[in-house]
């Protein structure tokens, strides 16, 4: 028997989470276990609606958000207190009511990704000691987290058409202090392949004694 579990992967853009959560899940699902594989980052529901609204509009035309190619509106405040609250259904139906159905739910992005998002789309460093990124830090660091990253000049080599450097090296310098803050594993996928990563984190996982069943496969 087993219980439901979250294994949350967090990390810059081109750091490899997708393909490191897909290998694990297909590990994970060779040993009998019931597996699914969650994503998030920001702009869910309520705030992606409003996101592609003002897409439509010139003057909101800007880098802020590179995915939506919209600057952020002037209130801050309130565009952040959107994104929190429009995360909630994500994380409750993706994340937290899968692991009580018994569920080992995986975090190709997690909360930690959706604080990093807020605060780098809104230019706004201090988000990251704010209510909303402290409570979804706590949910965050009740599971097994681990830090998918690689070199800053590997993450433009492999991304550089989909997000500017500027945005890169912001987002980047915010994962860093994350991950210091909260001490958690980190897996550096610049000189590794796929398969070397994943072996990391299963004997990180075993090491931590979580999800016994991988032993001895």
């Amino acid at each position: 028997m087993y219980r439901g579990n979250l294994i949350l992967f967090f990390g810059p853009d081109g750091s490899g989470k997708t393909t490191l959560a897909k290998l694990l899940k297909q590990r994970l699902v060779k040993n009998g276990l019931k597996v699914r594989v969650s994503w998030m980052r920001g702009t869910h529901t309520i705030s992606l609606i409003l996101a592609l609204i003002l897409s439509r509009f010139s003057n909101m035309r800007g880098e802020n958000n590179p995915y939506f190619k919209i600057k952020m509106p002037k209130c801050k405040c309130f565009w952040q207190f959107l994104e929190f609250i429009s995360a909630i259904p994500i994380i409750l139906l993706k994340y937290e009511i899968p692991v009580l159905f018994k569920y080992i739910v995986i975090g190709e992005r997690s909360y930690i990704d959706l604080i990093i998002w807020i605060s780098t789309t809104t230019d706004d460093w201090t988000f990251l000691n704010s209510f909303f990124a402290r409570f979804l830090l706590k949910l965050a660091i009740r599971y097994t987290n681990f830090y998918i990253t690689a070199d800053i000049h590997e993450l433009m080599k492999r991304r550089s058409n989909e997000v500017n450097e500027v945005f890169m090296r912001k987002q980047y310098a915010c994962y860093e202090i994350i991950s210091k803050l909260i001490g958690t594993h980190k897996i550096d996928t610049t000189n590794k392949s796929p398969e070397e990563s994943l072996s990391e984190i299963i004997t990180e996982l075993l090491k931590q004694n979580n999800l016994k069943e991988l032993k001895n496969k």
